[in-house]
């Protein structure tokens, strides 16, 4: 093959590669983001509090949606350790997310579309007084209990404050590897983690 017919060759290449990044990249951009709903906001940092769990002789409870008297906890997943109690809430909205951690409520935009929902750090917070009830009517009075928000969608574009106190997966990731979570604060954790399934909502 001659030299010209060569370098002909190479330049239709490149461009048919180029038009199909260009076209892969703009449909991408134009994608919509979808957000992601119960288990599936759940799922990476339910399997990294797993791990851990296996690892520690801990326990996950998992759907963790205690109630009592009306009231009713929207968490997904509590690690039940050595430590105390971890409550976790994970939220899977994608598109844009404003707020800060004073607001009462928050802000998602996506598709151009602008969506008000209830911070979710404050609903964490408050969820974890109906743990600590149950732990109370369980006579354990003296158990750490934390509430962390993780947002779990990749699509989702944080625009909040880094003093917000709000974790991705990959941070949680992390949070679960700082040794506040191994120490030994004396927990029973099997009559922990019954006093909170205890409480935990009935299946219909």
């Amino acid at each position: 093959m001659e030299p010209t017919s060569v370098v002909l060759t190479l330049l239709a290449i490149a461009a048919l590669v180029f038009l199909y990044l260009f076209t892969f990249k703009r449909e991408v951009l134009q994608r919509k983001p979808k957000d992601l709903q119960g288990q599936a906001a759940a799922k990476k940092p339910l399997a990294a509090a797993r791990r851990m769990a296996a690892m520690n002789q801990y326990e996950v409870i998992a759907p963790a949606v205690l109630e009592k008297n009306g009231a009713q906890t929207d968490l997904d997943f509590i690690l039940v350790g050595t430590f105390g109690l971890l409550c976790v809430k994970c939220v899977g909205l994608g598109g844009e997310i404003y707020g800060s951690a004073g607001d009462a409520m928050w802000l998602q935009v996506c598709d151009e579309k602008r969506k008000s929902f209830e911070n979710p750090l404050r609903r964490a917070e408050r969820d974890t007084r109906l743990v600590r009830d149950a732990l109370f009517s369980a006579k354990l009075k003296n158990v750490p209990v934390e509430a962390v928000v993780v947002f779990t969608n990749r699509a989702a574009q944080l625009a909040l404050p880094r003093s917000t106190g709000h974790y991705t997966v990959k941070e949680f990731r992390a949070l679960l590897d700082k040794s506040k979570y191994t120490q030994d604060k004396r927990v029973d954790i099997s009559k922990t983690a019954g006093a909170v399934r205890a409480w935990l909502k009935k299946a219909e």
